[in-house]
């Protein structure tokens, strides 16, 4: 790969040869990236989607080939797709809750249980296309948005569906990403609007949002974040630019996860990291398989990087 000297190159080679274990025995400091293609049992190069389950497991999402589950512990993957009960094998988003998976899909939205399917076509008048899903930290809150004609958003508290369309102020069915502040549920709609939903009242924030596409959702030290055509935004009171290194500051960003007082955020020109008032980036010269950075998880001691020529799983940065 572009910019790797002969001990990093002779690293990649050992790795090849001696399995998913050598990220136990990297040394402190040292950033290792294994590159997951079809040749290591992906059944797409093209990731659109990943999440890290509690138990472990890496789940990642393909545009075209359905599901690939990876257990870290043993390298060992399997996959599901639309004759396995998928209800589509283009996969737009992952979401683990109480419990089961949750997997929006471009034609459905599907849960798993650890043994079986199932698929969910409609939420009461919503039908369910497209499905942006996301779980609030706490693991009480489920929220989804089918982005589609007859869509909307809709609520999930374990039990009981819910209608989360504004309330009678309209539709929300283009929602591409959700974060869950202490002040209510921020929704990034993709024609470039936001919405905080506190119980039954929806407010515009608008102020401060350039005239682009939002693309991603999160939360980070208690505030908003959103992912745009034209960079990353904080929400303090208005939208101002979130601080990135150069080489990504003003990039589209795709991707938004964080957990604690790390953020990593996937861009049109690579990955970049927040953590500890510390900015960090990571492209094609540093081992990325591609520059464009379409997903992005947070797991025990890793970062994934999803892409569509593999997924990047890098440690020690």
């Amino acid at each position: 790969m572009p910019g790797e000297g002969t001990a990093t190159m002779k690293v990649r080679a050992l790795a090849a040869a001696i399995g998913w274990f050598l990220f136990s025995t990297v040394a402190a400091g040292a950033v290792e990236i294994r590159i997951l293609t079809t040749a290591d049992g992906l059944p797409s190069n093209w990731v659109t989607a990943l999440a890290a389950a509690p138990d472990g497991k890496l789940w990642v999402g393909t545009g075209d080939a359905g599901l690939y589950v990876i257990d870290p512990a043993t390298g060992k993957g399997k996959g599901y797709r639309a004759p396995d009960g998928l209800s589509g094998d283009s996969v737009v988003s992952i979401a683990p809750f109480q419990g089961n998976v949750y997997v929006g899909t471009a034609t459905g939205l599907s849960v798993f249980d650890g043994s079986a399917w199932k698929t969910i076509d409609k939420v009461e008048n919503v039908t369910m296309r497209n499905v942006r899903v996301t779980a609030s930290p706490d693991g009480k809150q489920l929220w989804a948005c089918s982005v589609y004609l007859a869509g909307g958003t809709v609520r999930f508290d374990g039990k009981t569906w819910k209608f989360m369309g504004g309330e009678g102020r309209g539709l929300f069915n283009d929602v591409q990403g959700f974060a869950f502040l202490p002040s209510g549920v921020l929704l990034g709609d993709g024609s470039g609007a936001a919405y905080l939903q506190t119980g039954t009242d929806v407010r515009s924030l608008s102020e401060g949002i350039p005239a682009t596409n939002v693309f991603s959702a999160a939360a980070y030290k208690g505030k908003g974040l959103l992912g745009t055509g034209r960079g990353l935004f904080e929400y303090d009171g208005r939208w101002k630019p979130f601080s990135l290194p150069a080489s990504v500051a003003g990039a589209p960003v795709f991707a938004l996860a964080s957990q604690g007082d790390r953020l990593v955020a996937g861009t049109a020109n690579g990955l970049a990291s927040s953590e500890a008032g510390t900015v960090k980036a990571m492209g094609t010269a540093d081992g990325l398989p591609a520059a464009r950075v379409t997903a992005v998880a947070l797991g025990p001691g890793y970062v994934a990087a999803g892409t569509a020529r593999g997924v990047a799983l890098v440690r020690g940065w």
